[in-house]
Protein backbone atom coordinates (compact mmCIF):
# COMPACT_ATOMS: atom_id res chain seq x y z
CA UNK A 1 0.00 0.00 0.00
CA UNK A 2 0.91 3.44 -0.96
CA UNK A 3 2.50 5.02 2.45
CA UNK A 4 -0.06 8.30 1.76
CA UNK A 5 -3.45 5.38 1.06
CA UNK A 6 -2.00 4.20 4.66
CA UNK A 7 -2.43 7.82 5.74
CA UNK A 8 -6.43 7.78 4.86
CA UNK A 9 -6.69 4.66 6.00
CA UNK A 10 -5.23 5.44 9.60
CA UNK A 11 -7.34 8.73 10.01
CA UNK A 12 -10.64 6.51 8.48
CA UNK A 13 -10.14 4.20 11.29
CA UNK A 14 -9.44 6.44 13.80
CA UNK A 15 -11.79 9.16 13.48
CA UNK A 16 -14.48 6.51 13.15
CA UNK A 17 -13.62 4.63 16.58
CA UNK A 18 -14.17 8.12 18.59
CA UNK A 19 -17.00 8.25 16.25
CA UNK A 20 -16.09 11.38 14.33
CA UNK A 21 -18.23 13.34 12.03
CA UNK A 22 -15.67 12.70 8.81
CA UNK A 23 -17.67 13.21 5.06
CA UNK A 24 -14.89 12.89 2.62
CA UNK A 25 -10.85 12.00 3.39
CA UNK A 26 -8.30 12.09 0.02
CA UNK A 27 -4.78 11.74 -0.58
CA UNK A 28 -2.39 12.53 -3.26
CA UNK A 29 1.13 11.98 -3.88
CA UNK A 30 2.92 13.73 -6.84
CA UNK A 31 -0.16 14.97 -8.18
CA UNK A 32 -2.23 11.14 -8.07
CA UNK A 33 -4.86 10.70 -5.95
CA UNK A 34 -3.96 7.86 -3.75
CA UNK A 35 -6.71 7.51 -1.77
CA UNK A 36 -10.40 8.90 -2.13
CA UNK A 37 -12.45 7.82 0.95
CA UNK A 38 -16.08 9.21 1.28
CA UNK A 39 -19.53 8.67 3.60
CA UNK A 40 -21.95 10.59 1.61
CA UNK A 41 -23.51 9.21 -1.58
CA UNK A 42 -21.39 12.28 -3.87
CA UNK A 43 -18.52 14.41 -3.61
CA UNK A 44 -20.34 18.16 -3.09
CA UNK A 45 -19.45 21.31 -2.06
CA UNK A 46 -19.11 22.40 1.53
CA UNK A 47 -18.27 25.56 3.13
CA UNK A 48 -14.12 25.57 3.58
CA UNK A 49 -14.59 27.91 6.78
CA UNK A 50 -10.98 29.30 7.20
CA UNK A 51 -9.74 26.82 4.38
CA UNK A 52 -10.91 30.27 2.41
CA UNK A 53 -8.48 32.41 3.92
CA UNK A 54 -5.09 30.51 2.32
CA UNK A 55 -7.50 31.03 -0.64
CA UNK A 56 -7.39 34.39 -0.04
CA UNK A 57 -3.83 34.70 0.50
CA UNK A 58 -3.18 33.30 -2.52
CA UNK A 59 -5.64 35.78 -4.59
CA UNK A 60 -3.63 38.47 -2.65
CA UNK A 61 -0.41 37.30 -3.36
CA UNK A 62 -1.42 37.10 -7.36
CA UNK A 63 -2.81 40.74 -7.01
CA UNK A 64 0.92 41.97 -5.75
CA UNK A 65 2.71 40.07 -8.40
CA UNK A 66 0.44 42.33 -10.59
CA UNK A 67 1.63 45.15 -9.20
CA UNK A 68 -1.84 46.31 -8.11
CA UNK A 69 -0.68 46.21 -4.26
CA UNK A 70 2.06 45.60 -2.19
CA UNK A 71 2.74 44.00 1.19
CA UNK A 72 3.57 47.67 2.89
CA UNK A 73 0.79 49.34 1.53
CA UNK A 74 -1.28 50.69 4.63
CA UNK A 75 -4.83 50.36 4.58
CA UNK A 76 -5.22 53.79 5.50
CA UNK A 77 -4.14 54.42 1.73
CA UNK A 78 -5.78 52.06 0.48
CA UNK A 79 -9.39 52.49 1.41
CA UNK A 80 -8.86 56.23 2.70
CA UNK A 81 -12.94 57.04 3.07
CA UNK A 82 -13.25 54.27 5.56
CA UNK A 83 -10.54 55.95 8.42
CA UNK A 84 -12.25 57.45 11.18
CA UNK A 85 -11.73 61.74 12.05
CA UNK A 86 -8.57 61.55 14.05
CA UNK A 87 -7.11 57.71 13.80
CA UNK A 88 -5.17 56.37 15.97
CA UNK A 89 -1.42 56.17 15.18
CA UNK A 90 -1.51 51.80 14.91
CA UNK A 91 -4.16 52.29 12.96
CA UNK A 92 -2.35 54.32 10.44
CA UNK A 93 0.46 52.17 10.12
CA UNK A 94 -1.56 48.76 9.77
CA UNK A 95 -0.54 46.60 6.09
CA UNK A 96 -1.57 44.81 4.01
CA UNK A 97 1.44 42.13 5.30
CA UNK A 98 -0.19 42.71 9.33
CA UNK A 99 -4.02 41.65 7.81
CA UNK A 100 -1.69 38.38 6.44
CA UNK A 101 0.25 37.75 9.41
CA UNK A 102 -3.18 38.31 11.57
CA UNK A 103 -1.14 40.89 13.41
CA UNK A 104 -3.06 44.19 12.75
CA UNK A 105 -2.87 45.36 16.09
CA UNK A 106 -6.42 44.53 17.13
CA UNK A 107 -7.69 44.62 20.90
CA UNK A 108 -10.34 42.09 19.91
CA UNK A 109 -10.86 39.74 17.21
CA UNK A 110 -14.39 41.16 16.25
CA UNK A 111 -17.30 38.86 14.81
CA UNK A 112 -16.84 35.35 13.20
CA UNK A 113 -19.02 33.58 11.01
CA UNK A 114 -21.70 32.42 13.05
CA UNK A 115 -21.52 35.59 15.88
CA UNK A 116 -24.79 37.40 16.04
CA UNK A 117 -23.23 40.82 14.65
CA UNK A 118 -22.43 38.95 11.76
CA UNK A 119 -26.46 39.15 11.23
CA UNK A 120 -26.35 42.72 12.29
CA UNK A 121 -23.42 44.76 10.92
CA UNK A 122 -24.31 45.64 7.55
CA UNK A 123 -20.77 48.18 6.56
CA UNK A 124 -18.03 45.55 7.82
CA UNK A 125 -15.22 47.61 6.05
CA UNK A 126 -16.44 50.96 8.44
CA UNK A 127 -16.97 48.23 11.58
CA UNK A 128 -13.18 47.22 10.93
CA UNK A 129 -11.61 50.93 10.68
CA UNK A 130 -13.75 51.99 14.00
CA UNK A 131 -12.29 48.64 16.05
CA UNK A 132 -9.80 49.45 19.20
CA UNK A 133 -6.34 48.89 17.70
CA UNK A 134 -4.71 48.32 20.89
CA UNK A 135 -1.22 47.20 19.81
CA UNK A 136 1.42 48.08 17.60
CA UNK A 137 0.65 46.23 13.94
CA UNK A 138 3.34 43.51 13.26
CA UNK A 139 3.46 42.74 17.29
CA UNK A 140 0.78 40.43 18.41
CA UNK A 141 -1.13 37.38 16.70
CA UNK A 142 -4.56 37.77 16.68
CA UNK A 143 -6.72 35.49 14.67
CA UNK A 144 -9.57 37.63 12.94
CA UNK A 145 -11.42 37.02 10.31
CA UNK A 146 -11.38 40.98 9.26
CA UNK A 147 -7.87 40.73 8.64
CA UNK A 148 -8.70 38.66 5.48
CA UNK A 149 -11.63 39.93 4.76
CA UNK A 150 -9.78 43.82 4.45
CA UNK A 151 -6.87 41.90 2.71
CA UNK A 152 -9.90 41.16 -0.06
CA UNK A 153 -11.50 44.45 -0.08
CA UNK A 154 -7.92 46.18 -1.22
CA UNK A 155 -7.59 43.67 -3.98
CA UNK A 156 -11.26 44.26 -5.06
CA UNK A 157 -10.26 47.79 -5.29
CA UNK A 158 -7.18 47.91 -6.54
CA UNK A 159 -8.13 45.30 -9.64
CA UNK A 160 -11.97 46.60 -10.18
CA UNK A 161 -13.68 43.42 -9.30
CA UNK A 162 -14.17 41.53 -6.10
CA UNK A 163 -11.74 38.57 -5.04
CA UNK A 164 -14.21 35.62 -6.72
CA UNK A 165 -14.21 37.36 -9.95
CA UNK A 166 -10.49 37.85 -9.66
CA UNK A 167 -9.68 34.85 -9.33
CA UNK A 168 -12.56 33.43 -11.92
CA UNK A 169 -10.16 33.28 -14.89
CA UNK A 170 -6.54 33.23 -12.76
CA UNK A 171 -6.87 30.28 -10.37
CA UNK A 172 -10.39 28.40 -9.92
CA UNK A 173 -11.14 27.80 -13.38
CA UNK A 174 -7.79 26.32 -14.14
CA UNK A 175 -7.91 24.44 -11.15
CA UNK A 176 -10.96 22.82 -12.27
CA UNK A 177 -13.32 24.68 -9.88
CA UNK A 178 -15.64 25.99 -12.66
CA UNK A 179 -18.56 28.51 -11.52
CA UNK A 180 -16.89 28.90 -7.98
CA UNK A 181 -19.30 29.76 -4.76
CA UNK A 182 -18.31 32.29 -2.37
CA UNK A 183 -20.53 33.97 0.26
CA UNK A 184 -20.73 37.96 0.40
CA UNK A 185 -21.11 40.80 2.92
CA UNK A 186 -23.89 42.79 2.67
CA UNK A 187 -21.95 45.26 0.63
CA UNK A 188 -21.55 42.47 -2.13
CA UNK A 189 -17.35 41.95 -1.17
CA UNK A 190 -16.47 38.69 -0.97
CA UNK A 191 -15.74 37.75 2.72
CA UNK A 192 -12.56 35.30 2.05
CA UNK A 193 -12.50 34.59 5.74
CA UNK A 194 -15.09 31.74 4.99
CA UNK A 195 -17.52 31.06 2.75
CA UNK A 196 -15.73 29.36 -0.20
CA UNK A 197 -17.83 26.11 -0.94
CA UNK A 198 -15.38 23.34 -2.96
CA UNK A 199 -15.51 19.55 -3.51
CA UNK A 200 -13.03 17.45 -2.04
CA UNK A 201 -11.42 16.91 -5.49
CA UNK A 202 -11.46 21.23 -5.99
CA UNK A 203 -9.74 20.97 -2.16
CA UNK A 204 -6.86 18.51 -3.31
CA UNK A 205 -6.24 20.70 -6.77
CA UNK A 206 -5.75 23.64 -4.59
CA UNK A 207 -3.30 21.08 -2.50
CA UNK A 208 -1.80 19.89 -5.38
CA UNK A 209 -1.20 23.20 -7.04
CA UNK A 210 0.33 24.32 -3.52
CA UNK A 211 2.51 21.22 -3.24
CA UNK A 212 4.24 22.03 -6.89
CA UNK A 213 4.85 25.89 -6.02
CA UNK A 214 2.07 27.89 -8.24
CA UNK A 215 1.81 24.71 -10.90
CA UNK A 216 -1.23 22.86 -11.68
CA UNK A 217 -1.27 20.68 -14.48
CA UNK A 218 1.74 21.89 -16.38
CA UNK A 219 0.29 25.35 -16.26
CA UNK A 220 1.76 27.80 -14.25
CA UNK A 221 -0.60 30.08 -11.89
CA UNK A 222 1.02 31.44 -9.36
CA UNK A 223 4.05 32.45 -8.53
CA UNK A 224 6.61 30.35 -6.87
CA UNK A 225 8.44 32.92 -4.87
CA UNK A 226 4.34 33.78 -3.96
CA UNK A 227 3.75 30.24 -2.52
CA UNK A 228 6.67 29.90 -0.55
CA UNK A 229 6.39 33.66 0.73
CA UNK A 230 2.73 32.66 1.87
CA UNK A 231 4.07 29.06 3.29
CA UNK A 232 6.80 30.66 5.38
CA UNK A 233 6.53 30.91 9.11
CA UNK A 234 6.20 35.02 9.63
CA UNK A 235 4.74 35.06 12.85
CA UNK A 236 4.81 33.25 16.03
CA UNK A 237 0.81 32.20 16.82
CA UNK A 238 1.42 31.59 20.58
CA UNK A 239 2.75 34.43 22.63
CA UNK A 240 4.49 32.66 25.37
CA UNK A 241 5.81 29.84 22.63
CA UNK A 242 4.73 27.17 25.40
CA UNK A 243 2.26 25.37 23.50
CA UNK A 244 2.69 21.96 21.45
CA UNK A 245 0.92 22.89 18.98
CA UNK A 246 2.27 26.27 17.32
CA UNK A 247 4.21 26.29 14.87
CA UNK A 248 3.78 29.47 13.89
CA UNK A 249 1.58 31.19 10.81
CA UNK A 250 2.68 32.22 7.43
CA UNK A 251 0.18 34.71 5.36
CA UNK A 252 -3.22 32.98 6.35
CA UNK A 253 -1.70 29.43 6.27
CA UNK A 254 -0.53 27.23 9.68
CA UNK A 255 2.40 25.76 10.00
CA UNK A 256 3.14 22.32 10.06
CA UNK A 257 5.50 20.38 12.58
CA UNK A 258 7.96 19.59 9.91
CA UNK A 259 10.09 21.71 8.38
CA UNK A 260 8.35 22.42 4.86
CA UNK A 261 5.15 21.51 5.48
CA UNK A 262 1.98 23.52 6.50
CA UNK A 263 -1.50 23.54 6.94
CA UNK A 264 -4.73 25.27 5.84
CA UNK A 265 -7.84 24.45 8.41
CA UNK A 266 -11.20 25.60 9.12
CA UNK A 267 -13.83 25.45 11.42
CA UNK A 268 -15.44 21.63 11.88
CA UNK A 269 -12.86 19.95 10.43
CA UNK A 270 -11.59 20.84 7.19
CA UNK A 271 -7.76 20.40 6.37
CA UNK A 272 -5.53 20.44 3.59
CA UNK A 273 -1.94 19.43 4.65
CA UNK A 274 0.80 19.99 2.23
CA UNK A 275 4.27 18.19 3.33
CA UNK A 276 6.23 19.46 0.19
CA UNK A 277 9.59 17.34 0.11
CA UNK A 278 7.16 13.94 0.32
CA UNK A 279 4.89 15.52 -2.48
CA UNK A 280 1.89 14.59 -0.18
CA UNK A 281 -1.28 16.37 0.24
CA UNK A 282 -4.16 15.58 2.52
CA UNK A 283 -7.61 16.33 2.61
CA UNK A 284 -9.94 16.26 4.99
CA UNK A 285 -13.70 17.42 5.11
CA UNK A 286 -15.74 17.25 8.21
CA UNK A 287 -18.84 18.80 9.88
CA UNK A 288 -17.68 18.05 13.91
CA UNK A 289 -17.81 20.06 16.62
CA UNK A 290 -14.45 18.68 18.63
CA UNK A 291 -12.37 19.15 15.15
CA UNK A 292 -8.99 19.36 17.72
CA UNK A 293 -9.72 15.88 17.50
CA UNK A 294 -9.36 15.73 14.03
CA UNK A 295 -6.32 17.74 13.47
CA UNK A 296 -4.34 15.51 16.20
CA UNK A 297 -5.29 12.28 14.04
CA UNK A 298 -4.38 13.16 10.51
CA UNK A 299 -0.25 14.99 12.05
CA UNK A 300 -0.28 11.48 14.13
CA UNK A 301 -1.46 9.61 10.98
CA UNK A 302 0.81 11.21 8.41
CA UNK A 303 4.04 11.27 10.99
CA UNK A 304 3.64 7.61 11.42
CA UNK A 305 2.89 7.00 7.60
CA UNK A 306 5.75 8.97 5.99
CA UNK A 307 7.75 8.15 9.46
CA UNK A 308 8.45 11.62 10.15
Amino acid sequence: MDETARIADLIASRTQEQRLNVYYIQTRRAGKITADLHRLPRKTRLNMYSVSKSVASIGVGMAIQEGLTELDERICDALPEYVPDNPSANLQTVTVRDLLTMSSGLRDPLFFSEDEDRYRVHDWISYFFRADFAYQPGTRFLYSNFNTYIASCIVERRSGQNLLNYLRNRLFEPLGIGNPDWTLCPQGHVYAANGLYLTIDELGNFGQMLCQNGTFNNLHLVDERCVREATTKHIDTDPDHTSDHSYGYGYQFWMAPWPGSFLCAGRYGQYCLVVPDRETVICIMAMEPDSGKINDIMLDSTAEALRL
